[in-house]
This record gives C-alpha cells, sequence and structure tokens, in this order.
C-alpha cells in the first residue's frame, strides 16, 4: 500500500509595499492508508472501530472491503492494499496461513444462529419447541449454506421437526422476510438480528435452547496482518497504523463494538 500526499497548500506572502510577492509551498503532509478485507457480518462493528480509529489518528485513513471470507483468501497473493484481513472461516484463514500471505491470527469473535421473529413477536414464540406448531410458518436457511447447515444440526439435536418450512437463501435474505412478517419464526445468525435494527427480534428462550443454539454451528472469527502489504521501510507508518487498528478490534472498545453488532467478542 501507499502512502497518499495531502493537497498541498500554496502560501502567498507581500513582500514590502506589495508591489511584489512570492509563493512558498509548505511541507506535504502525509496521509498513511491502510487496507481491510473482512466479512460481511463485520460490516456494522469495523465501521464504527474505524470511525474511532481514524477520528484519534488524523494521518491515518481505513479501507474496507467486504467479501466471502474464502474469496478474500485465495485472492491475497496478489494484493498489496490490504494490510488486515478478518476472516469469518477457520478454513479460509488456515489457507491464508499456509500460503504465507497471513500472520499471526488471532480469534477475535463467536456467531451462531438463534431462533429469531419479527418485532413484537406476533406468533408468541417461546422456544424450539415451538416450531413444531400447526399455525406457525418456520424460515429456515437453504441446507447449501453455513446458517441452514447450522440449522439442521439444531433441530436435529433439539429433536424438533417444524410441520410448516419456507426457505431461504441465507441469513439476511430470511431476516429480510422475518423483518416483512412473512414467515413467524426463523433461524438466523444474531449478527442478522442486530443488524436489522428492531425490525426482528431475538426469542428469549431457557438455558437449555440457547446451548443448543450456540453449540449448533458457532462461526469462529480471526484477525491477521497481511504482511505483503507493507514492501518498504519507508512504509513503517502503515506497519504501525495497522498493528494500532488490530490493537483497537481486540481491545475493550472493539469488544463493545463486536457485541453491540451481535457477535460474541472473545474476552482478552
Amino acid at each position: 500500500m501507499r502512502v497518499r500526499p495531502a493537497l498541498s497548500v500554496l502560501t502567498a506572502v507581500l513582500i514590502g509595499t506589495g508591489t511584489a510577492a512570492c509563493t512558498n509551498e509548505e511541507p506535504e503532509s502525509e496521509v498513511v492508508t491502510i487496507g481491510v478485507a473482512a466479512a460481511p457480518s463485520l460490516a456494522e462493528s469495523f465501521s464504527e472501530l474505524i470511525s474511532i480509529f481514524e477520528a484519534e489518528h488524523p494521518g491515518v485513513r481505513v479501507s474496507i472491503e467486504l467479501g466471502k471470507s474464502t474469496v478474500i483468501a485465495e485472492g491475497l497473493t496478489s494484493r498489496q492494499d490490504i494490510n488486515i484481513f478478518a476472516s469469518a472461516s477457520q478454513e479460509a484463514m488456515d489457507h491464508a496461513v499456509a500460503a504465507g500471505v497471513a500472520v499471526e491470527p488471532r480469534l477475535f469473535a463467536h456467531n451462531h444462529v438463534v431462533m429469531a421473529v419479527p418485532s413484537g413477536n406476533p406468533g408468541d414464540v417461546r422456544s424450539l419447541k415451538d416450531l413444531e406448531r400447526d399455525d406457525l410458518e418456520v424460515g429456515l436457511c437453504e441446507v447449501a449454506v453455513p446458517c441452514g447447515q447450522a440449522s439442521e444440526v439444531l433441530l436435529s439435536e433439539a429433536e424438533i421437526t417444524p410441520v410448516h418450512v419456507e426457505y431461504a437463501s441465507g441469513s439476511r435474505a430470511l431476516t429480510s422476510q422475518l423483518a416483512d412478517n412473512d414467515v413467524g419464526v426463523g433461524i438466523v445468525y444474531r449478527t442478522d438480528v442486530a443488524s436489522s435494527h428492531g425490525w426482528v427480534t431475538e426469542v428469549d428462550v431457557d438455558a437449555r435452547d440457547r446451548e443448543l443454539q450456540r453449540a449448533a454451528g458457532s462461526v469462529n472469527y480471526l484477525l491477521a496482518r497481511v504482511p505483503g502489504a507493507i514492501v518498504s521501510d519507508s512504509e513503517e507508518g502503515e506497519a504501525t497504523a495497522t498493528e494500532e487498528f488490530i490493537e483497537l478490534v481486540l481491545s475493550d472498545r472493539g469488544r463493545l463494538a463486536l457485541n453491540n453488532s451481535g457477535l460474541e467478542a472473545v474476552e482478552g
């Protein structure tokens, strides 16, 4: 990643009676830019943390690129504009580390599926057992996607067979259906419930159901440096900014932002 010079400022200085003038160019101030490649479910928390970081580091800009973790990992070998990789896939991070394009991965958060309902819980859903009610339309993710696979495990472990099921392409799509009251209850990721800003709410289930949800398919989030983006000693400021942003993510303020977005931050 290159350092981008900020716009230079020209100052006119009047000399003597004003009949002569010269212009002096002030020294250029440098703006350091670091790049973050992250899973889409990190968009809300990382946007908040980027705002905090840039406010505290006026000479640094943070750009964020969202994408599927496996796709990001495969493309890192040809990228020099990414300094940090935040993956929602252990497999993707392992691939990046094995290829030498990511180093020092650290587990920093978890995500898992939950039962969610439209705001106000019009179907009066209270437990996983309610999914077997004949009067309730149940939304599930397609089995081919992680949300659907986790839902299958959850239903199997809970020994629940829903009566009326409607399938969605993924957790975000199903969350939208819940917000529109197209289904009475759905199994989606906690982060998508949080990002609905109140249109969808998590069902407050008992301790047994909570443990079943957590165990059904917890997603691990890992954070790592991408050393290939630092290509010369002159970019020491970029390396420092990279480390400081990672420290912010792992800090108490970072954990608060992660928890507010529906993730479960790992305690430092």
